[in-house]
């Protein structure tokens, strides 16, 4: 385990603190391509064992400790993740079999998964990493929203595989292996017990390629959430709250611009306690230029409906379902009874709340 990760508000540092900017931050990777795996992170990265570290005066600045031999992603990404604050900024990681304390903490905010390492560096340091690349305080709403958001996406998983906690409740062996995972391809960098060469400076230099390849998947994934999660879920929120101006029901949302809201929805829903709930969702289909009717799913991984759009429309197209719906202009509706469309908004709106008194 990540030995820093234990100690964090414990352990003093035995040099001066180092400043971070924000630009590092938000691009620690831009020139990956002609550095070394050791360059590519912010701050030049030296990786020894401790007994190197006796033996050329090595550490005489700040240390991040983690266990050598074998590595798995989660001190791998625990480490870069510790060296993008500013309290560890440029510190070295020293690789050491010396004893470590075990903890068994967990994220909370409803997570009960237990942590990592990785976790446990996140849990005490990720809303500072978010906030320097949003570029706003800590205490900024946005920021603890991705914070929850990352640990739920990315986070989570190499916690619940560090630890041998299966995805699914079921003794059934997998249909199918997955060798392609994050933790999966750090494990890759692991020596090969064919290689003549096992010396702890390949192995050291191995650590700091998984480190690589962990922050920069997880950089991507901040960034992900900063340019596109974030956007996306403020454009719901606000349609979510304005659609009793649609219709009296209360159970038809407007999408004013197109964008992934279906998750968005179940889980603002959940927050705001929603009452009723959305049945139909109206977007504008950005090829055609017509209008969307869709039926939310009961669940975010089930095809099931709150409310199918009715049977009797299902199949039918143009003309044919005009006349069936007495509403002009009708494009089509799915066999299943989960989409269908109209040529204008305003038709559309009538579809959904003509299937509403279905």
């Amino acid at each position: 385990m990540l030995a820093a990760a234990w100690r964090l508000s414990q352990r003093a540092v035995t040099s001066p603190l180092l400043g971070i900017g924000r630009s590092q931050i938000r691009n620690p990777f831009s020139t990956m391509a002609s550095l070394s795996p050791a360059a590519a992170s912010p701050k030049r990265l030296r990786v020894y064992s401790s007994a190197a570290a006796d033996g050329d005066g090595a550490g005489s600045g700040k240390r991040v400790g983690t266990h050598n031999g074998s590595f798995h992603c989660d001190e791998a990404l625990g480490c870069f993740l510790i060296r993008l604050t500013s309290q560890f900024a440029g510190a070295d990681v020293v690789r050491t079999r010396d004893s470590q304390k075990g903890f068994s903490e967990v994220f909370g905010h409803g997570f009960n998964t237990k942590l990592s390492s990785a976790g446990l560096v996140y849990k005490h340091f990720g809303k500072e990493i978010i906030a320097k690349e949003l570029g706003v305080n800590e205490d900024h709403e946005d920021v603890h929203c991705l914070y929850l958001a990352i640990y739920k996406s990315f986070v989570e998983a190499l916690d619940a595989i560090d630890n041998g906690i299966n995805q699914y409740d079921t003794d059934q062996p997998p249909k199918y292996v997955n060798n392609t995972h994050l933790s999966s391809r750090v494990g890759r960098f692991n020596l090969d017990w064919t290689d003549p060469d096992q010396s702890l400076e390949k192995e050291n230099a191995a650590f700091e390629q998984a480190m690589v390849l962990a922050g920069s998947e997880f950089m991507e994934s901040v960034r992900f959430h900063v340019k596109s999660w974030l956007p996306a879920r403020s454009i719901v929120l606000e349609c979510l709250l304005s659609k009793g101006n649609i219709d009296p029901s209360g159970e038809i949302m407007v999408l004013d611009r197109f964008c992934p809201w279906k998750l968005h929805l179940f889980e603002l829903e959940e927050e705001l306690k929603t009452d009723p709930l959305t049945k139909y969702v109206l977007y504008q289909d950005e090829r055609s230029k017509s209008w969307r009717v869709q039926a939310v799913a009961v669940a975010p991984d089930r095809f099931e409906s709150r409310k199918a759009l009715p049977e009797k429309w299902r199949g039918m197209r143009d003309d044919e379902l005009s006349a069936e719906t007495g509403i002009p202009g009708c494009v089509f509706v799915h066999m299943s009874g989960f989409i269908g469309g109209n040529k204008t908004y305003e038709g559309a709106l009538e579809m959904a709340r003509a299937a509403l008194k279905f």
